[in-house]
């Protein structure tokens, strides 16, 4: 077999379609001109009754705009910065700017001596005062999960893993 053929340029554009040839793509533009124009606003240069000059947009220069429309293309660009919604907060999660102003203190309690644990326990019991320490164990359970349990199907792993999983639902 042979390879196919480069594609020709047609003998001009598609009727109703911009005139330039782009020679990257081997075809002409196909977006459509203004009323009475040869090119569209992307290639209107290449006319040479056209006195206005276009320039590449300075938020996005992959394509232009008419020098004399700047202003107003720029409050309509879609490369312009979007404004942000009430709710966001630039760096929010970054962290710490400063990180001097609390410094990362990791240390096992091992290393502290017996009075620097003594007021890590009384700092602890500050801070715990008042809470409602009395936790009671409660050990739910559904009808689901028995029939689930005496199924003769599941075995040890599965009896392991349906706990776990019951368990995690209810907490």
């Amino acid at each position: 077999r042979s390879a196919p053929a480069e594609e020709e340029p047609q003998d001009g554009p598609e009727p109703g379609r911009c005139a330039y040839f782009v020679a990257r793509k081997k075809r002409f533009c196909r977006m459509v001109p203004a009323l009475g124009r040869r090119f569209c606003g992307e290639h209107g240069q290449q006319e040479k009754e056209n006195d206005r000059k276009r320039i590449p947009c300075p938020l996005d220069p992959k394509h232009t705009v008419y020098e004399d429309q700047l202003q107003k293309h720029l409050k309509k660009c879609n490369s312009r910065e979007k404004p942000k919604p009430v709710y966001f907060v630039q760096d929010i999660n970054a962290g710490l700017k400063d990180v001097a102003e609390i410094p990362e203190k990791q240390v096992t309690l091992s290393s502290l001596s017996k009075e620097e644990i003594e007021n890590l326990i009384i700092k602890l019991k500050k801070a715990t005062n008042g809470l409602e320490l009395d936790l009671k164990e409660q050990i739910l359970s559904h009808k689901a999960l028995h029939e689930a349990l005496n199924d003769p199907k599941n075995g040890e792993s599965a009896f392991k893993h349906l706990k776990q999983q019951v368990w995690s639902l209810l907490y």
